[in-house]
């Protein structure tokens, strides 16, 4: 054997331990950084006009679902500035998923069987119902019946503009804005005479609006429970079921409930029953996270 051919030998083994131990050539570590969804800098959609839930001040966000994303981040062991957060509407949420131009989103999104079938959901992570928010002169509607010729305000893209559709043939105008800020400044103006969507958003609403008497009706539902969830594009099963285990983690932990009270205290005051009726159970989340239908 040459000196030369002993050499190229020599640099090839050494070549082949480095890669077998994940160095590169020049011993600099290989380590990855963590990646959900294959990406180390996942897009995230939230909303941003929704007290309580989800808003924005000064470049910061707030509101329950940003403490759930912030657990999820947590959970994936990820960085929150490691995220893209991007402002999202109700009506572009599927849209954005479908078309890849968003990897991940945390905004008050109702897992439907509809929506189960093209996008997947980790979740839910809250549990609520849908009913009404209605201002001073609101004081007289109690039940339904009430409503009888009224303005109904939804918005779109929403659950709520679907279920306002059933109830146009019971005399009640329905109503459908671009988003639920535009709702309310209806209502604030005498324009609409309530607005119908879920009670959690609603709540949020009405707590930053108690001088302006705005008031979410007790006990004035329609329709079954919404189940909110984080909403991932098809085709990472995997990652779904990673981010699953951690939305049942936080939602079965002290923290949602501290997160709840802290950002919609108006509902623990309103409702003795607030954590039966609002926070999802294990089974319910396994039921309704990373399935193309609810079994």
């Amino acid at each position: 054997m040459t000196w030369n051919t002993r050499w190229i030998f020599a640099a090839s083994v050494a070549l082949f331990v480095c890669s077998a131990t994940g160095l590169v050539w020049g011993g600099i570590s290989d380590e990855r950084s963590p990646t959900f969804l294959g990406t180390e800098q996942p897009r995230v959609g939230m909303h941003n006009d929704l007290p309580g839930i989800s808003f924005e001040e000064n470049y910061k966000r707030f509101g329950f679902d940003s403490e759930v994303f912030r657990a999820a981040m947590k959970g994936l062991e990820m960085k929150e500035d490691d995220a893209t957060l991007t402002n999202v509407s109700s009506e572009g949420r599927m849209s954005k998923l479908e078309e890849g131009r968003l990897d991940m989103v945390v905004a008050s999104f109702s897992i439907t069987p509809e929506r189960m079938k093209v996008i997947d959901f980790a979740g839910p992570y809250a549990t609520t119902y849908q009913g009404f928010l209605v201002g001073p002169e609101g004081a007289g509607i109690k039940e339904l019946s009430d409503l009888s010729g009224k303005i109904v305000c939804s918005w779109e893209g929403s659950t709520s503009e679907e279920v306002l559709r059933r109830f146009e043939l019971a005399d009640i105008e329905a109503r459908t804005l671009l988003d639920a800020s535009d709702c309310v400044q209806q209502l604030r103006e005498g324009k609409a005479d309530a607005v119908f969507t879920d009670q959690m958003i609603l709540h949020g609403f009405a707590d930053l609006h108690t001088a302006d008497g705005l008031r979410v009706v007790p006990g004035l539902t329609i329709g079954g429970p919404q189940h909110w969830g984080i909403g991932l594009p098809k085709g990472h099963r995997t990652d779904c079921l990673r981010l699953r285990e951690i939305v049942k983690d936080y939602v079965t932990g002290s923290q949602w409930k501290d997160d709840f009270k802290a950002w919609l205290p108006g509902i623990p005051a309103q409702d003795p029953a607030w954590i039966g009726d609002y926070r999802p159970s294990p089974a319910a989340i396994d039921a309704r996270s990373c399935r193309d239908s609810i079994p």
